[in-house]
C-alpha cells in the first residue's frame, strides 16, 4: 500500500502528539539517523547549550591555539580580585 506524503504527514503528526516529550525526542532522533543512513551524511544532535559545553570541555584534544592566546593574556594583564562595587 503506498502512501502519500501528506497521509504520511498526518499520521506522524497524530502519533507525536500521542508520545511524551521524551519519547518524541527519541523518535526524532531515530527518524534523523535513519535519514542519516540513506543520504550517508552524519546526524545532527541536538543538545542544549549546558551539555555542549560540558563536552566541550570534557574533552581531552589539545588545544594548542587557545593554550597559547590564554599564556598571553596571563602574562599581559595582571588579573585584580572581583570588586563587588564595580559589578
Amino acid at each position: 500500500m503506498r502512501m502519500t506524503a501528506a497521509a504520511a504527514k498526518a499520521e506522524l503528526l497524530e502519533l507525536s502528539r500521542k508520545l511524551s516529550p521524551k519519547q518524541r525526542r527519541e523518535w526524532l532522533e531515530f527518524g534523523r539517523q535513519l535519514y542519516a543512513q540513506k543520504t550517508k551524511k552524519a546526524p545532527v544532535l541536538a543538545e542544549d547549550g549546558d551539555a555542549a559545553w560540558e563536552r566541550i570541555i570534557a574533552d581531552p584534544k589539545p588545544r594548542p591555539k587557545l593554550r597559547a592566546y590564554v599564556d598571553r593574556i596571563l602574562r599581559e594583564e595582571r588579573p585584580e580580585p572581583m570588586d563587588v562595587r564595580k559589578l
